[in-house]
């Protein structure tokens, strides 16, 4: 059986935006086979209040689609591989969300990140797309597990932009990859071996673009109270500026 224990998250409007447009969620589905654990986070986009409206679609579809899977398993129903799941999810959840965008005007060219952790049955596997981050702290370490769908990601990873120079661009908030801009988007599925002690960070933008990953292991490290760790790293980012919403879950997994 996989178990998230000792849970923190929250979420903070920040310093400058109106509005808080990231959502998440933590879950722990019971099955007949144990618990299924997941984690969120999702980071709208679009101006007025669309990109809240994307990134809590993200999140109901993930509710819906994980709810209903749940159900045919309590049901001894067959059922696809959790990392299937995971993509369908994601696939659909980007499909409703350009729907709606394309159906209704004020919501044109709204969009979502989508980053999330399910563990079931000695199985972890990653679900993104976008530049939210998903982060594994083992033993002393920290790493980050996701890939940066952003304009500077891609100009480091070729080497013509250097990280220190990606921290001021111009261009450093545009993505090239998000849920709900087109048709259909191709998610990143990772499948990560769990080890014991395992601790996992999902953190939007406004948390990673002013808080170094260090400095989130080094408060995680020393606050064996995530939830504790997690308030004082949002306010960290706070005090250095709060430019855009902020939003963090760190969770223990353990089989």
């Amino acid at each position: 059986m996989i178990l998230a224990q000792n849970v923190g998250h929250g979420s903070d409007v920040g310093r400058v935006r109106p509005l808080n447009e990231d959502y998440h969620r933590v879950w722990q589905f019971p099955t007949i086979d144990g618990s299924l654990t997941l984690l969120a986070v999702a980071d709208g986009m679009g101006g007025a209040a669309a990109g809240e409206i994307a990134s809590k679609l993200a999140i109901e579809v993930l509710d819906k689609s994980f709810n209903l899977y749940v159900a045919e398993i309590n049901q001894s129903k067959p059922v696809v591989g959790i990392d299937r799941l995971i993509e369908k999810s994601i696939r659909f959840a980007n499909r409703q969300i350009f729907k709606k965008a394309f159906h209704e005007g004020e919501h044109k060219g709204m969009g979502t990140t989508l980053t999330l952790i399910a563990a079931y049955k000695g199985e972890v596997y990653l679900g993104h797309v976008g530049d939210s981050r998903a982060y594994l702290i083992r033993d002393d370490s920290i790493y980050q597990i996701t890939k940066d769908h952003s304009w500077v990601a891609e100009q480091i990873e070729k080497g013509l932009l250097t990280e220190e120079a990606a921290e001021t661009h111009e261009w450093r908030n545009l993505i090239t990859r998000a849920l709900g801009t087109r048709i259909e988007v191709t998610p990143d599925i990772i499948e990560i071996s769990l080890k014991k002690h395992d601790v996992f960070v999902l953190a939007t933008d406004g948390l990673h673009g002013l808080v170094k990953p260090l400095e989130i292991l080094d408060e995680i490290r020393q606050n064996k109270d995530h939830q504790a760790a997690v308030e004082y790293l949002i306010s960290m980012a706070n005090e250095r500026g709060g430019h855009d919403n902020i939003t963090m879950i760190v969770s223990e997994i353990n089989s």
